[in-house]
């Protein structure tokens, strides 16, 4: 079988987690026509290596990317010789959409002898059925994969199945035995392919070393794709899928998220309001408030209607004697941000700690920024940073936070596997974004790094102020903050590339906050999403 020469791709993932890594390893610039072409030569090799002798081999191929590897795989079962293969293909070619699936029929029909049997339907299968019994001796399933999600099969899909079931030939699975529902679970809510030996891509798949399948993946063997150990640690375009960007067509104000920033001082006026301003154009909450000193929250309201810059607080600091009142609003809020703007007032930090506590023991999510980094390290709170708590430092704040100077590591790799150890030594759980020209997002176990963001990021407010009020955002719409701070990371970089293609080292934060909305579109399909929730007679006037 093809020897896995990798000592670190054991461990099992989910098929979501199996789709960022292969989102991500095409942002890195391996093509999906290698991927593909990796996956379907391991089958092929796997076929030849456990049956030798088996001279007529049925590939039973879907339309979708586990298709496409099938399909792959035929055209190595035919090119190494002296076998007679054939593809039974549930739909018309016409029918075909994935690019790397019409590419490779086109391969097949573009003169090799190698017949493609349409069967759109299960007439079409019933009519041909022999060559599932007794015609062949191998059957290659490559109809699902991890596609499946609930309900029952759809046909084709069923009868081929059953078909695959009752032939006497040996079955095997690419990727996933199909029928598993859902893959991660390892249930069979229909029927499955009972396969002889499955053959997954780069890792297992949870679903498949659960108790009890082994009647349905057979003998599991891990195929090597291309896939490198880094890509799995780099955040990328696949990284959205994690983010949930629907809302409910019956949501009201404050469905989708409230986000309190508590920050702002008589010095500082702006940092807050750059945060509260990216919050909402992230597009993952509803309400943006801002709880500020009085000169701060009157200046926010005069400038922005769109942010609730209500109660003020007394004075021009935050002080303790402020805890209660904002407390109150902490408690209607989704997510607390606090840093931005407040200085290192002796007071303003005990306050920040005491604020920091009570937000963490009633359960809230907390985005811990600037001052409030500081405000911890100086009076040992490190104790706080805890679960569904996200710390935004750059290296002199993580100094601050740890008493470790990460600067010294020059390797990029070294250095997050160093932030990464001090943050298991250091704190209690909590997440660490840790910026720099490449970006270190770690919970002391897992870790991952951001490639975006340009120097033109260190105009004030840029990088700091817009990728709290980001992070804060996503810790509505993402469930592990690890993920949340490390889309906002990517998101915020990209952003800032935008702006500084079109401007330049000329931009301003609020550059960067205009150039959020044109990241997401460009990585997500959000016409369809919006245009799901848009009452039908309207759409008939906006087309």
């Amino acid at each position: 079988m093809p020897i896995d020469f990798r000592d670190w791709s054991s461990g099992a993932i989910t098929t979501l987690e199996m789709r960022v890594i292969d989102r991500n390893a095409v942002y890195m610039g391996i093509d999906r026509h290698i991927l593909m072409e990796n996956a379907g030569r391991s089958v092929a090799t796997v076929v030849i290596e456990r049956y030798p002798k088996a001279r007529r081999i049925l590939v039973v191929a879907g339309l979708g990317d586990n298709g496409g590897d099938g399909i792959v795989a035929a055209r190595y079962l035919h090119s190494w010789g002296g076998r007679e293969v054939k593809v039974v293909l549930l739909g018309r070619i016409s029918d075909a959409r994935e690019e790397l699936v019409v590419d490779n029929l086109g391969i097949l029909r573009g003169g090799l002898n190698v017949e493609i049997i349409e069967a759109p339907t299960p007439y079409d299968l019933l009519a041909h059925q022999e060559v599932f019994h007794p015609w062949a001796e191998v059957i290659i399933d490559a109809i699902i994969g991890t596609g499946i999600r609930g309900g029952v099969l759809r046909e084709p899909q069923a009868t081929a199945i059953e078909l695959i079931n009752k032939s006497s030939a040996y079955k095997v699975a690419v990727d996933i035995p199909s029928g598993l529902d859902p893959p991660d679970t390892g249930e069979v809510r229909d029927i499955a392919v009972k396969a002889h030996v499955t053959v997954t891509m780069h890792r297992p798949k949870v679903g498949l070393v659960k108790e009890g399948v082994s009647q349905y993946v057979g003998d599991l063997v891990i195929a090597d794709i291309g896939i490198s150990e880094e890509i799995e640690h780099i955040v990328g375009p696949g990284d959205l899928y994690y983010m949930s960007y629907a809302r409910r067509p019956d949501s009201k104000k404050g469905d989708n998220g409230r986000v309190l920033f508590i920050g702002g001082s008589r010095e500082f006026t702006g940092a807050i309001y750059l945060a509260a301003k990216a919050a909402l154009r992230t597009g993952g909450v509803d309400l943006s408030v801002v709880m500020a000193p009085r000169d701060v929250a009157r200046d926010i309201r005069a400038h922005d209607p769109s942010i609730i810059a209500i109660p003020p607080l007394d004075g021009d600091y935050l002080m303790l004697s402020h805890v209660d009142q904002i407390m109150e609003q902490v408690g209607k809020s989704h997510v607390i941000a606090i840093g931005p703007g407040l200085g290192l007032r002796e007071e303003t930090m005990r306050a920040v700690v005491e604020l920091i506590s009570r937000a963490v023991d009633v359960g809230k999510r907390v985005v811990i920024d600037a001052d409030a980094i500081k405000a911890i390290g100086e009076l040992k709170r490190q104790d706080l940073i805890t679960k569904n708590v996200i710390v935004t430092p750059h290296a002199g704040e993580f100094k601050w936070l740890t008493g470790v100077d990460v600067t010294k590591e020059v390797n990029t790799w070294s250095r997050a596997l160093m932030v990464r150890d001090v943050v298991k030594s250091s704190l209690r759980g909590g997440v660490v974004l840790l910026k720099g020209n490449v970006d270190i997002i770690t919970d002391g176990e897992r870790y991952k790094l951001n490639f975006t963001g340009n120097p033109g990021m260190t105009i004030g407010g840029t990088g700091g102020d817009v990728l709290t009020g980001v992070v804060s955002a996503l810790m509505v719409k993402v469930q592990d903050p690890l993920e949340a701070a490390a889309i906002s990371a990517f998101v915020t970089g990209l952003a800032g590339d935008l702006a500084v293609k079109d401007l330049g080292y000329h931009i301003l934060p609020t550059d960067v906050i205009d150039n959020i909305p044109k990241v997401f579109r460009s990585l997500m399909n959000i016409d369809d999403i919006v245009r799901s929730s848009i009452h039908p007679q309207a759409l008939k006037l906006i087309g």
